[in-house]
């Protein structure tokens, strides 16, 4: 008799272990689920930002700024359509126009145009042989922060990112920052 009432318990007291067991790690599932499913904005948010070191971009701050960028790459499509090299320079930060108006490295550059011939003599030169036609008609899907004054804009196609664009915070304003050889 004593051996069944320990039977009776071990079997009892097996089944409330082995289903709390089950009914915690179906819990444990369900919230690890629940927690790796992220909306689009989140995730997007997430990439933006994850290169910061030592630096915190909130989302409200994000949002701003993506588009402030969004809004200043429309601008410069359309400052690229009309040819505006005037307009296009109020988009431009000043150690970029001074990079590029120093004769050695627009004859640098010139050399590793696609286009062989082509002779940048100026930053209008630069303007029209190199901004508009690595640029022109991209679409640009994301930012990502290198610190919280430094953006690039990219273009994502699957797990490539395509960099078109580098924005430099200066005096509270984006300007793009050009890139350097």
């Amino acid at each position: 008799m004593k051996k069944i009432n320990y039977l009776c318990i071990f079997a009892a007291v097996f089944t409330v272990l082995f289903s709390s067991c089950v009914s915690s790690t179906q819990e444990g599932s369900q919230t690890q689920t629940q927690k790796t499913v992220k909306s689009k904005e989140d995730s997007e948010y997430e990439r933006a930002t994850k290169d910061l070191k030592g630096e915190v971009v909130s989302r409200d701050t994000y949002e701003k700024d993506k588009k402030i960028i969004l809004e200043k790459i429309d601008e410069l499509n359309g400052i690229m359509k009309d040819k505006n090299y005037k307009s296009w320079l109020s988009y431009i930060d000043q150690s970029s126009i001074n990079y590029w108006s120093q004769r050695k490295n627009l004859s640098t550059a010139s050399k590793q145009l696609p286009v062989k011939g082509i002779q940048l003599k100026n930053l209008e030169d630069y303007f029209n042989y190199v901004f508009i036609p690595s640029r022109v008609g991209r679409k640009i899907d994301e930012i990502r922060y290198l610190s919280s004054t430094s953006i690039k804009a990219v273009q994502v196609k699957g797990e490539d990112v395509v960099i078109f664009y580098n924005f430099k915070k200066v005096n509270g304003e984006w300007l793009v920052e050009l890139p350097t050889l």
